[in-house]
Formats: structure tokens, C-alpha cells, sequence
């Protein structure tokens, strides 16, 4: 996916700004999501940082196998929080992972309905949720066990627990922990049996299939292992953490089942990048060059990649060029290339290459590539055609529907929410939204906004910069002068381009 700058951002707060309110078109009304009923002041960082305190002192409680009390404090978060639908749907997600269905649940009865939410909720239900959720008390029972096989290196004590206990003996996520037990702790028979009992109970379970897979690759049933993940890779994923999932799953199972140890380091190497360990990766990788012969395109073009990933151009370009050198139909090598090039001006050089990658690939990403290619090079009829029809079939591909807003701004209102209803952690998108919010003198909906981006990255420079304008709007020049102050000591340069105390919208 190719790396949104700051220089971007600001330059398509400009476009937009540009257009004037009354000529917006979109396609529909723009998603709307439930703001803040708090008032735009610096109390809202204190609640915020209460929350995300007592959040992780619950998920360490958690790992700690106190479950019981972990449970608790996530149900008083719960309670307590204000209207939020991405805390909400943030939460909702780690509940379901740590066994807590009715609390996840419980979170997104709270949400909004809308194409926002749907997406989310959609694949937090396929991918965890077991056919029928347990009462309280057996729930809590299979969290502890979850804690401590995960967490605590006690698989074989509480597989023993669970076998000898008759606590949700119907339970298909009974079967999956047990089935889990014995995964971790090495006896794949065993597990392969539960595994299977559970997903003969619930056969919609995307997590019993992923970790079947599993057990089946590290049982080296390599042919069964690839005809599941196959299966598995056919489930429609729309949001980009689950489509993560899936990633990650196909490059373990190819590092499992590959028979050359090249290929091997290649996917465990990818693998480890996907699950956010680059070093990791990169010690993989360069290990891997030394015997790496007839798949030493693969390599480099990998390194390559994670270097362009982590903001490193010259070794980027280096281990790409090397990569394309030896196999010119190298498609990451071709992309890596493509966004280089693009990122240094260099249009039509980076159009040859995104030409290149295309012919190598099905994916979407050369093909966005292209049109924003075009588009620099200022051949605007060519660029939103093809960006038209790419957005008929991939409505909601992330990143075409950030690019597409260079040649398209006056339809911000609409894709802006779509991105975030595929990808609540992109905290460029929340703070675009706010900015937009902000244009319309819509104050409580960027504070909301805003507060989603506090919750990503609470040292964020721009949020403090928007924040800032909201406080002064609403007549609060003193802590609008603190948030601004904050503003510039993480980024004085931002605030100096920008004339304080005033939008894109204002100049």
C-alpha cells in the first residue's frame, strides 16, 4: 500500500477547500457517526487517558490469567464510556479475540447502524464468534482457559481442565480451546479431532479454520493444508485488520509447506513483516541471501519492500533494483520501484513501472498506481476514467479511495467514511474528517473525529493543530493557545505554514 504524507494531506484539505460547500456532489449522503455530547476542551484528553489506562490494565490483568477481574474492568469501560463508534468497534474486536462474546456483544448493540459500522461488525462476527454464545459464568471459565494456553505456558494443564470439566460441553469454542491446548503444547492428532468437532458445529467460524490449517501444515498434510487455505482466502474480507489475518495465514502456510529453504525464509520472513516485526524480517532475509541462487530476485525484492515500508528510500531502491536487475517480471520489485519513483517525481518513470507491475499481478494496486501516474502528468481525462471504472469494482479499497480524491476531492464527504469503515486506525483519514468537519462549522462531529485520532496516536501534532481550531471557534482562546503551543513543540514547522487560528477553509 503506498505511504500517505503529510505534504498530501495538507494538499488535499486545499483541493477540498477549493470547491466551493453549495457545488459538493456525492453519490449519497456521507456516513454519519454519533459525536461527542463532551465539550471541546483539554478534559477530553484527561477522560481519554483514563480510558486507555484502565484499558490496558485490564488487557494486563487479563494476560495475567486474572479473568475475572479483567472481565469486570472491561464491562465498567463499557459502561462508562461516551458514544464512540470506533472505541467501540476497537474494543468489540478484543473482546471477541479474548473470548468475551458478550461483551463484544454488548459493544456493538452501543454502535451506530450504518455502512460504517456494518463492515466491522460483519467480519468480527465471521471470523470469531462461536454459534452460540455461553452464559457468564462458562464464559468467563473458557477466558481463563484461553489466558492461560495463550499466555500463561499452561496448554497441557488446562486441556487436562477443560476434557475433565462438563462446563459448555455443547460449546463449539469449547472444542476449538481444547482443539487449541493441544495445539500448543505439540499433539496435532489431538487437536486436528477437536478442531474438527468444533467446526462440524459451526462451520462459518473463519478463526477454527485458520487454526485447522495450521495443524494441518505443521503436520505436514501440506496438500490438505493449501486446498483449506484456498477455502479460507475465497471468505470476503472488507476491513483491513482481518484482511491482515488472512495475510499473515497465507505466508505461514507457504513458510510451512515450501520444500526449498529459500522459499521458506521468503515467507517466514513475509510473514514476520505482515505480523509488524521487520527486523525480525530483515535478519530472515539477509540470512537468506547466501543461499538464496535462483530466488535471489525473491529476496531482494522483499527487502526492498520492507525498507520502502519503514521509510528507507536508498536501501529500498537498492535491494529493488537488484531484485528487478536479475527478473524485470519481479512484481514487488516493479512496485517498489513504481512508488520510488513516484515519490521523487519521477511520473513517467514510475507510470513504466506500475505498467510493469500490472502485467505481473491481478492486484488493484498497479492499476491505482497508474491513474495517479496520469494524473501527475496532467492527463486528467485518462486518470478519472480509469480510477471510475477501478471504483466500480473495488468500492471499497482503501487506498484507490484515497487517491481517487486527487483528481475527485468534491466526493471527500463520501469516500472519507468509506475509508475508515474498512480501516479505523487510519488516523490521516480521522483527522481529514475533522478538518472537513471543521470547514462545515460541525464542531461535536470533529471532536469526535478528533477523539478517534487522539485514541491512535495521542502525540499526533495535527491533532492538536485541529484541536485547536475547535476551541477557538467555540471561544476558548486559552486552551486553543495551550493545544497550539502542544502543536508546536511536536512539529514547529507545521504551525508555522499554517496561520494560527485559522483553517485551510479560513485563508
Amino acid at each position: 500500500m503506498s505511504r500517505m504524507t503529510d505534504k498530501f494531506i495538507i494538499s488535499l484539505f486545499i483541493l477540498i477547500a477549493l470547491t466551493p460547500c453549495s457545488s459538493i456532489a456525492v453519490e449519497q449522503k456521507p456516513l454519519k457517526i454519533k459525536a461527542e455530547t463532551t465539550s471541546a476542551n483539554l478534559d477530553m484528553i484527561v477522560k481519554d487517558n483514563f480510558i486507555k489506562a484502565k484499558f490496558a490494565s485490564a488487557e494486563n490483568r487479563f494476560a495475567q490469567s486474572n479473568v475475572k477481574a479483567a472481565y469486570d474492568d472491561f464491562n465498567d469501560i463499557i459502561e462508562r464510556a461516551n458514544h464512540d463508534d470506533y472505541v467501540f468497534l476497537s474494543y468489540a474486536i478484543k473482546m471477541a479475540e479474548y473470548g468475551f462474546f458478550d461483551l463484544s456483544e454488548k459493544l456493538i448493540n452501543k454502535l451506530d447502524v450504518n455502512n460504517f459500522t456494518a463492515q466491522y461488525v460483519k467480519d468480527i462476527k465471521k471470523y470469531y464468534y462461536p454459534s452460540g454464545i455461553v452464559k457468564d459464568k462458562d464464559l468467563i471459565y473458557l477466558a481463563d482457559a484461553y489466558s492461560n494456553i495463550m499466555y500463561n505456558n499452561m496448554a497441557i494443564e488446562t486441556t487436562s481442565e477443560l476434557l475433565n470439566s462438563n462446563i459448555a460441553d455443547n460449546s463449539d469454542y469449547k472444542n476449538y480451546l481444547i482443539a487449541l491446548g493441544y495445539y500448543k503444547s505439540n499433539n496435532l492428532n489431538k487437536s486436528l479431532k477437536y478442531i474438527n468437532d468444533a467446526i462440524t458445529q459451526n462451520d462459518s467460524n473463519i478463526n477454527y479454520l485458520v487454526l485447522k490449517t495450521k495443524i494441518l501444515a505443521d503436520s505436514e498434510k501440506n496438500s490438505q493444508a493449501l486446498k483449506l487455505l484456498n477455502k479460507i482466502k475465497k471468505e470476503k474480507f472488507n476491513t483491513v485488520e482481518f484482511q491482515q489475518k488472512i495475510n499473515s495465514l497465507d505466508e505461514y502456510i507457504l513458510y510451512k509447506t515450501a520444500k526449498n529453504e529459500t522459499l521458506k525464509d521468503y515467507h517466514l520472513a513475509y510473514y514476520y513483516h505482515l505480523q509488524n516485526k521487520s527486523l525480525l524480517a530483515t535478519k530472515v532475509l539477509q540470512s537468506a541471501i547466501l543461499q538464496a541462487k535462483q530466488y535471489s530476485p525473491l529476496v531482494f525484492s522483499l527487502l526492498g519492500k520492507i525498507y520502502y515500508e519503514n521509510d528507507e528510500p536508498l536501501k529500498a531502491q537498492e535491494f529493488a533494483g537488484r531484485a528487478f536487475k536479475e527478473d524485470d517480471n519481479n512484481y514487488l520489485a516493479a512496485l517498489t520501484l513504481a512508488d520510488l519513483s513516484f515519490d521523487n517525481r519521477k511520473y513517467d518513470k514510475a507510470l513504466k513501472y506500475y505498467k510493469k507491475a500490472k502485467n505481473n499481478s491481478k492486484d488493484i494496486e498497479p492499476l491505482v498506481g497508474i491513474a495517479k501516474s496520469y494524473y501527475a502528468l496532467e492527463k486528467d481525462k485518462k486518470s478519472k476514467k480509469l480510477y471510475d471504472k477501478l471504483l466500480k469494482n473495488n468500492q471499497y479499497d482503501e487506498n484507490l479511495l484515497i487517491e481517487s480524491l486527487q483528481i475527485m476531492p468534491q466526493k471527500a464527504d463520501y469516500y472519507l467514511p468509506k475509508v475508515v469503515s474498512v480501516d479505523i486506525t487510519n488516523i490521516d483519514v480521522w483527522l481529514s474528517l475533522a478538518n472537513l468537519a471543521i470547514r462545515d462549522q460541525n464542531y461535536s462531529m470533529a471532536i469526535t473525529y478528533l477523539n478517534n485520532a487522539f485514541y491512535i496516536d495521542s502525540n499526533n501534532f495535527k491533532y492538536y493543530y485541529y484541536l485547536s481550531l475547535v476551541l477557538r471557534a467555540k471561544g476558548e482562546i486559552e486552551q486553543a493557545n495551550q493545544s497550539l503551543i502542544r502543536c508546536s513543540r511536536l512539529n514547529s514547522d507545521y504551525v508555522t505554514d499554517m496561520n494560527a487560528g485559522y483553517t485551510n477553509y479560513e485563508k
